[in-house]
C-alpha cells in the first residue's frame, strides 16, 4: 500500500513538472519539455534511490534506479534531437533567423554567397 501511495506521489509530481516545464519551451518546445522531464526524473529517482538504499529498502532503491536510468535516457535523448532540430535550421555564417544564399554572378565571374532573412516557416 506504501509503494502505491508513493507511486501516485511521483505520477502527481512528474506532471506537474511536465507541465510547468512545457508552459516555458518556446523555440523547440519538445527537445526541452523532454531535458526537463528527463531532469526532473534524475533528480527524483536519484533523490529515491538513496533513500531506498539507506534506509534498505529494496523496491524503493529499485524504483529509484530505474527511474534515474530513466531520466539520463531523457536527458540524453534531448540533447540528441535538439542537436538534429538545430543542425538544420542554424547557418554558421549568418545570424539567427537568417540563411545563407548564393547569389548569381555574370558568366565567367564568382558567385559570392550573402546572408538573407529566412523566409517563415510557419512554426
Amino acid at each position: 500500500m506504501n509503494h502505491l501511495k508513493n507511486a501516485r506521489r511521483a505520477a502527481i509530481a512528474l506532471a506537474l513538472v511536465g507541465c510547468l516545464a512545457s508552459g516555458c519551451a518556446h523555440p523547440y518546445a519538445g527537445p526541452k519539455t523532454l531535458a526537463a522531464v528527463g531532469a526532473a526524473l534524475l533528480v527524483g529517482g536519484g533523490t529515491t534511490w538513496v533513500v531506498g538504499e539507506r534506509r534498505d529498502q529494496n523496491g524503493t532503491a529499485n524504483l529509484g534506479l530505474v527511474t534515474t536510468v530513466i531520466g539520463v535516457g531523457a536527458a540524453i535523448g534531448a540533447a540528441g534531437w535538439l542537436a538534429a532540430s538545430v543542425a538544420c535550421d542554424e547557418d554558421p555564417d549568418c545570424p539567427r533567423g537568417e540563411e545563407c544564399k548564393e547569389i548569381p554572378a555574370l558568366p565567367g565571374r564568382v558567385p559570392y554567397k550573402q546572408c538573407m532573412r529566412r523566409p517563415a516557416t510557419g512554426r
